[in-house]
């Protein structure tokens, strides 16, 4: 499966060592990498539809330090979309108020009753298009721009919403908060809360007794690197797929 890795902090943090450890994996996933991050009011992004071993400019950017307080970054394993920079992760889109919102996504949409109107050719790019639609929708109810209860409650909402039936381990980053969310029964997220920092990732990244499972069905918001919001849990929890799905998605990716 897909593997995330991301980082919310007060202030930049060093996260090299885990970043090369992480693109190491890229053996079980070699369809795309891509990392992203906030650099002032603006987002760096790179991302290849290939091995990540296999980039040049990924080699030179892990031999130096990277240090950053808004990361994300994914290696890609395709089960729907074909093998393409637009289908690499981590996925950019801006909300009509010109915020512009980072998100990196593990899972499948078995159900895509919500998205099967949206143009992406990727499930993965039909979630953050529904998302911005959500949040905009919200925007014009109120008239206004959203603040961040009101935020994080439209985005709890389209998560459950989007869990039914689902496979959605999502990171979003609107450069303000990082907001995380799994539902899967079998840990496929951890968090390793540092002083200032919090760190995500599919895998433990070090032998650090420190990672811990992201709560199952249980929306989250990080902000300077410290946990602000946990939403209720949702009843919408991710067991498996039988074997023919998974059969249908291979001969589809």
């Amino acid at each position: 499966m897909c593997e995330l890795f991301a980082v919310n902090a007060k202030e930049p943090v060093e996260v090299g060592e885990y970043l090369r450890e992480f693109f190491q994996h890229c053996e079980l996933n070699p369809h795309g990498w891509g990392v992203s991050w906030r650099d002032g009011d603006s987002i760096e992004l790179h991302k290849e539809p290939v091995r990540a071993t296999d980039s040049p400019f990924l080699a030179e950017f892990l031999n130096g330090p990277v240090a950053r307080r808004h990361l994300l970054a994914h290696i890609r394993l395709a089960t729907i979309g074909c093998v393409s920079k637009e289908n690499c992760h981590p996925l950019v889109e801006s909300d009509q108020y010109g915020c512009e919102w980072m998100m990196i996504h593990n899972g499948t949409l078995f159900n895509d009753a919500l998205t099967t109107g949206y143009s992406g050719t990727s499930d993965s790019v039909r979630v953050i298009q529904f998302l911005m639609d959500l949040l905009d929708a919200a925007d014009m109810r109120y008239g206004r721009d959203l603040d961040f209860e009101e935020r994080f409650e439209t985005l709890n909402c389209a998560m459950a919403m989007l869990s039914n039936g689902n496979k959605l381990n999502v990171i979003l980053d609107d450069g303000e908060c990082l907001y995380v969310h799994t539902n899967t029964m079998a840990n496929t997220l951890f968090v390793k809360q540092e002083p200032g920092a919090a760190l995500f990732s599919t895998h433990p990244l070090d032998e650090s007794p420190h990672w811990a499972p992201v709560p199952t069905a249980r929306f989250q918001a990080y902000r300077d690197g410290e946990l602000v919001r946990q939403a209720p849990p949702h009843p919408n929890v991710f067991v498996g797929c039988p074997i023919e799905d998974y059969l249908l998605l291979q001969t589809s990716a």
